[in-house]
């Protein structure tokens, strides 16, 4: 009987938990390194205790609660990857030490919560990129999946936003716009259809996460080209880290490169340059991420040759791949994005810019306490190129209030057909986390919207 993605997919990621089991020397190096294990309440010092745990839960037994904690609040920061020196990942070796602990729950329990996660997301993305973008907009962004020869050539690159960089249409328009410029040929792939995984996989259901990352490779590969770009970090990972290594293991071989973003755009630096034609007079500081370093290094090549501007970097932590993944520890998130933004107006800066779509969302809600504007790096790409794409997610946030929102977003959700009581809770939980006129008194008492309310007419 052939087996299925999400069996295969089980197979590769076993026998590479089982080379884990291996390899590891316990040496406690990783959760040393690791930016999550103190604010967690867990003791660095404890390192080699908290690894024995972490590897009892791989193969099979009940691992310890130091274990469980130190899975539960991963972030995919990476810097453990770095501190290692015995060959391991152990990235991968704590996120599967996160399944292992959900089985706990019973099989059920763990697809329900996957099938939760994946369905809630996709709601909020398309009811929210759907009140912002006209439907051919929609269709240049996630265009229908094509099928296998439907293509006469292959592209250069296929561009995968991965799922829900479209809440803010904005970022992945001006992707497009600087693909386009370059002269780069590409194809559009993501949207639920092409998801990486990583819900079902955060929820520990590994058999439907392998499934859908199977599934995508395959789409991914329809095109032709030898190389997928990616703009989520979350899917460079779920995908380049954890779905293709088992697909090579299980299929034989690797149907593309994966890379992100970032750091195709920097291998084309000096055609950038050229159409750096408007000098941009900014301090920058980046809301760095730490799990796929190779972007931030792009990014600040990209940025430090547009005229004008200068990055300015801040002395915080670095840590986790997107802001949603530091939900884990609420209290430290918000501890960490006080510092930086503490940091960010010590040095004087004229802009904090977010690298990624997530941390972009939710930074442009705090606009209203900051000196300096909160945007996303590629605008300051597009103003230097001459691009300019309003930011409509960051203009329906400062509104506050879900009313104001529907209203001012009547047009597109006519043309869309949006049902207003999905619409409603869609927003109550995805911006305001269920509590809509808290957030808008929060968002109204504010110095700088008491100034706006204040100024005549």
């Amino acid at each position: 009987m052939t087996q299925t993605g999400g069996e295969l997919f089980l197979q590769g990621v076993h026998q590479r938990v089982e080379d884990t089991l291996a390899a590891c020397t316990r040496c406690g190096k990783c959760v040393a390194a690791c930016p999550m294990v103190e604010p967690a309440g867990l003791d660095p010092a404890r390192g080699t205790e908290i690894v024995n745990g972490i590897l009892d839960l791989l193969a099979g037994g009940q691992g310890t609660a130091d274990a469980e904690r130190w899975a539960q609040v991963c972030t995919n920061s990476g810097k453990c990857i770095r501190a290692c020196g015995d060959g391991v990942n152990p990235r991968f070796m704590v996120n599967m030490a996160r399944i292992a602990s959900k089985a706990k729950m019973g099989a059920a329990e763990v697809r329900r919560a996957g099938q939760q996660y994946f369905s809630t997301m996709n709601r909020s993305t398309r009811l929210i990129s759907r009140m912002q973008i006209a439907p051919d907009v929609l269709a240049r962004l996630s265009p229908p999946l094509r099928r296998e020869g439907d293509h006469a050539e292959s592209p250069e690159i296929v561009f995968y936003t991965g799922c829900n960089v479209i809440k803010t249409p904005h970022i992945a328009l001006l992707v497009l716009e600087v693909l386009d410029a370059l002269g780069v040929s590409y194809e559009i792939i993501g949207g639920a259809a092409t998801c990486c995984g990583i819900q079902h996989f955060k929820q520990g259901d590994a058999k439907a996460a392998g499934q859908i990352a199977f599934n995508t490779i395959d789409r991914l590969s329809r095109p032709g080209a030898s190389r997928v770009v990616t703009w989520c970090p979350s899917c460079q990972i779920q995908i380049g880290e954890v779905a293709l290594p088992a697909y090579r293991q299980t299929r034989g071989e690797t149907p593309f490169d994966m890379n992100p973003l970032a750091a195709f755009l920097a291998e084309r630096l000096d055609d950038l340059r050229r159409l750096f034609v408007h000098p941009v007079h900014k301090r920058v500081a980046l809301q760095e991420r730490a799990a796929v370093p190779e972007a931030m290094v792009a990014v600040k090549r990209i940025l430090s040759a547009i005229p004008g501007l200068e990055v300015v970097e801040l002395d915080v932590p670095i840590v986790s791949t997107q802001a949603s993944h530091l939900a884990v520890l609420p209290k430290f998130k918000a501890e960490l994005r006080e510092r930086e933004f503490t940091a960010a107006a010590a040095a004087g800066v004229t802009t904090f810019a977010s690298i990624f779509h997530n941390c972009h969302r939710e930074l442009v809600s705090f606009q209203p306490q900051v000196s300096f504007e909160l945007i996303n790096f590629m605008e300051l790409i597009g103003e230097s190129m001459g691009l300019h794409i309003p930011d409509l997610y960051k203009r329906l946030r400062m509104m506050g209030d879900i009313d104001a929102m529907i209203a001012d977003s009547a047009d597109m959700i006519a043309q869309h057909g949006i049902d207003l009581d999905e619409l409603r809770d869609a927003l109550a939980h995805d911006m305001f986390g269920g509590k809509p006129d808290t957030a808008a008194a929060t968002v109204a008492k504010t110095p700088v919207r008491q100034a706006e309310a204040a100024r005549p007419a």
